[in-house]
């Protein structure tokens, strides 16, 4: 039997919120293994690392708030139907 109804998007926002969790942590070691590879490669240590580490960051902070800005707007939405 499949979930009904509230239930059902009650999982889907928790299955949502736990991918954001990941989001984060995943850029951020994105960005830090493509600086360190492409210093070692062209000898600029550690400024690439430096510079992706913090575009991996910011790409994360992007994302994730992106995505709880899409939560949110779909729980609204949720809240107006009922």
């Amino acid at each position: 039997m499949e979930p009904q109804g509230p239930r059902r998007s009650n999982f889907q926002k928790i299955a949502a919120l736990s991918s954001l969790g990941l989001l984060l942590p995943s850029s951020i070691a994105v960005g830090l293994f493509m600086g360190y590879w492409l210093d070692k490669l062209l000898g600029t240590s550690p400024w690439l690392t430096l510079i992706f580490l913090i575009l991996g960051i910011v790409s994360g902070f992007l994302g994730l708030f992106r995505g709880l800005k899409k939560l949110n707007i779909e729980s609204e939405d949720d809240s107006d139907e009922r």
